[in-house]
C-alpha cells in the first residue's frame, strides 16, 4: 500500500468514526419497543407447582399457537444452579418439549423459556415443579458437614508432609548435593515419607465413601461404601498413586547408589504425576483445569523441594560446614538460589489458584476459607522472613553465625510445616467464592413511596425475600397486595410469590439459581385505585 493511499484511508476512517459513534449512541438511546406476550401457555406437564414422585423424562409446555425456539430458548435448573436439561428442547406442534437428564434426583426444579411467537413477538415465563418435594419448599444450596471432615483434612496435610519427605528430600539432594543423595540420612527420611503418603492415601479410600454417603466412622469399613469410593473419579486417582507410589519407591530406594541419570529422571516423571494425582483432587479441578491444575502441581513441586531442602539442610549439610567451611557455604548459597525460585513460584501459582477461589475481595475476610488464606499467608511471610535471616547468615560466614543459622533454619522447617497443615485444612473447606453471599438491602421509589427489599442471602439458590412499603417521611404504608418475578441474563420470569408479613411482604421460595445480576419486577397494589411497579437487583455470587 502506497502512503498516498494510506494517508486517503486514514482520512476516510476519520470522516466516517464520528458518525458512526453518533449512530451506536442514537441506537443505544432509543426506548425499547415493549413486548407483548401473545403466545401463552396453556398448560404444562409437570403442572406448575406439581409434586411428582418420579422424575419426568421431559417437560412439556403447550401453547396456545405456534412459536419458534431460538438458541438457548429453555433452561431446566436444580435450586442449586444445576443444568437438568439434556440437549436443546424441541418443537412438537404448539408443544414445546425440554428433555431432562436421566435419574433427576430428589428436589425442586424450574424450567424457564423465552420463545418467539408467530408474529414475533418474545414470550417468556417459566414454571416449578418438585420431585418428591412439595414446589413450594425450595432449598438452597447446603455445604454438609461430616464427622469425618477433620480426618479427611488431616489425611490430606499427612499427604503434604509425606511428599515433602518421600519427594522433596531425594529431589533436592539429587539437584543441589548429588554426592549425599545416596546417604542413609536422605534415604531414611524419603522412605518414611513414602510411607505417609501411602497411609494417607489408604485413608482417603476408606473416608471418601461414608462421607459422600453422610454416614460416620461406622461406615469407614463398609463395602459399599468403599466400593463406591474405588469406582468414582477420585477412587480411581487414589489407586492410580498407590501405583506410583510403588514405583517411586523402587527408584529411589531400591540399590540408590547405582542410580543412573534415566533412573533419576524417571523418578522425577513419576514424582510429578503423583503430584498431578493431589492436584485433580484439590479445587483446581473445579475451574479452568488446563491453567489451575498444573499451577497446582508447580506451587506442590515448590513447596515440597523448599521443605526438602531444609531437611537435607539440617541433617546433611550444615554438619559439613563445621568440618569444611569453605565448602559448606558455597553448598549454602547454592541452595539459596533454589529457595528463592520455590518461593517465587509459591507466589506466582498461589496467586493463579486464589484468584477464581476468592472473588470478590471481600470474601477474603469474610469466609472460612478466605481467612485460612489469609492464615497461611501470615505463616508464609514469618517464613520468609526466618529465610531472609539465614540469608544474612550465610553472607556473614562466621562460627557463631553458623550456629544461629540452624535455629533459624529449624524455625524455617517449623513453618513450613504449619503452612502444609493449613494447606490440608483449606483442601477441605469450600471456596470462597463458593460460600459468600451476604445479606443487602436496595431500596427505590414506587410511586411517592419507595420500596425496601431486603434479601437473606446473595448466594446462588434459595432466597428469603421481605419487602415493605414507606411513605415520604419513613412511616409504613400498607400494601393491598404484591407480586414479583425475579430475572438474570438468560434465565426470565421466574415468579415470586409473596406472604403478608406483618406491615410488610415476605417471600420464602424465592429461588436464584445461577450467578449474575438479578432484577426483581415488584407490582404492588396500595388500593383499588392506586397501584405501582418498580424494579430493583443485586449481584448474585
Amino acid at each position: 500500500m502506497t502512503p498516498t493511499v494510506a494517508r486517503g484511508r486514514s482520512a476516510l476512517v476519520r470522516r466516517l468514526l464520528p458518525g458512526l459513534l453518533l449512530a451506536v449512541l442514537a441506537l443505544l438511546l432509543l426506548p425499547a419497543a415493549p413486548a407483548s406476550a401473545h403466545a401463552v401457555l396453556v398448560s404444562s406437564d409437570p403442572a406448575d407447582g406439581a409434586r411428582v414422585e418420579a422424575a419426568p423424562a421431559a417437560v412439556r409446555l403447550t401453547f396456545d399457537e405456534a412459536v419458534s425456539l431460538p438458541p438457548g430458548a429453555t433452561v431446566a435448573l436444580s435450586t442449586t444452579g444445576q443444568r437438568v436439561d439434556e440437549g436443546p428442547a424441541r418443537l412438537d406442534g404448539r408443544v414445546v418439549v425440554v428433555p431432562l437428564r436421566a435419574a433427576v434426583p430428589a428436589g425442586v426444579y424450574s424450567v424457564s423459556w423465552r420463545l418467539v411467537s408467530a408474529d414475533s413477538h418474545v414470550v417468556s415465563g417459566s414454571i416449578r415443579f418438585g420431585v418428591q418435594r412439595d414446589a413450594d419448599a425450595v432449598q438452597g444450596p447446603v455445604v454438609a458437614g461430616s464427622p469425618l471432615d477433620p480426618a479427611l483434612a488431616g489425611a490430606t496435610g499427612l499427604t503434604y508432609l509425606g511428599l515433602s519427605l518421600g519427594l522433596g528430600v531425594p529431589a533436592a539432594a539429587a539437584l543441589l548435593w548429588p554426592a549425599v543423595r545416596a546417604r542413609r540420612r536422605v534415604l531414611g527420611p524419603a522412605a518414611v515419607g513414602l510411607a505417609l503418603v501411602l497411609l494417607a492415601t489408604l485413608a482417603e479410600l476408606l473416608l471418601r465413601g461414608p462421607r459422600a454417603s453422610g454416614g460416620d466412622w461406622a461406615g469407614v469399613l463398609r463395602l459399599e461404601d468403599l466400593g463406591y469410593t474405588v469406582t468414582s473419579l477420585p477412587g480411581v486417582v487414589l489407586l492410580v498413586r498407590v501405583v506410583l507410589l510403588a514405583v517411586l519407591a523402587v527408584l529411589l530406594l531400591h540399590r540408590p547408589a547405582a542410580a543412573g541419570r534415566a533412573r533419576l529422571l524417571a523418578a522425577g516423571a513419576v514424582g510429578v504425576a503423583v503430584l498431578l494425582t493431589v492436584a485433580l483432587l484439590g479445587h483446581a479441578a473445579d475451574g479452568v483445569v488446563a491453567l489451575l491444575v498444573p499451577a497446582a502441581v508447580v506451587h506442590l513441586a515448590a513447596m515440597v523441594l523448599w521443605l526438602g531442602g531444609l531437611v537435607v539442610l539440617l541433617a546433611v549439610v550444615l554438619p559439613r560446614v563445621r568440618r569444611a567451611p569453605a565448602a559448606g557455604l558455597r553448598l549454602l548459597r547454592r541452595w539459596s538460589v533454589v529457595a528463592f525460585v520455590c518461593v517465587a513460584a509459591l507466589v506466582v501459582t498461589g496467586e493463579i489458584q486464589a484468584f477464581p477461589t476468592v472473588v470478590p475481595l471481600d470474601a477474603l475476610w469474610s469466609t472460612p476459607y478466605g481467612v485460612l488464606l489469609l492464615v497461611k499467608l501470615g505463616l508464609l511471610a514469618a517464613v520468609l522472613a526466618a529465610a531472609a535471616a539465614a540469608q544474612r547468615t550465610v553472607a556473614r560466614g562466621s562460627l557463631p553465625a553458623r550456629l544461629r543459622l540452624r535455629r533459624v533454619l529449624a524455625a524455617e522447617v517449623v513453618g513450613v510445616v504449619a503452612i502444609l497443615g493449613v494447606t490440608g485444612a483449606l483442601s477441605g473447606t469450600a471456596t470462597a467464592a463458593e460460600t459468600y453471599g451476604p445479606p443487602v438491602t436496595r431500596t427505590v421509589a414506587a410511586g411517592s413511596d419507595r420500596l425496601v427489599v431486603d434479601v437473606d442471602r446473595t448466594r446462588r439458590g434459595s432466597a428469603v425475600l421481605h419487602v415493605r412499603a414507606l411513605d415520604p417521611v419513613g412511616r409504613p404504608v400498607r400494601l393491598a397486595a404484591l407480586d414479583g418475578a425475579l430475572a438474570t441474563e438468560g434465565v426470565g420470569a421466574l415468579d415470586v410469590t409473596f406472604r403478608r408479613d406483618g406491615a410488610g411482604w415476605r417471600s420464602t421460595d424465592a429461588t436464584l439459581p445461577v450467578s449474575g445480576e438479578w432484577t426483581l419486577t415488584l407490582d404492588a397494589e396500595v388500593s383499588t385505585a392506586s397501584a405501582y411497579a418498580a424494579k430493583v437487583g443485586w449481584p448474585v455470587w
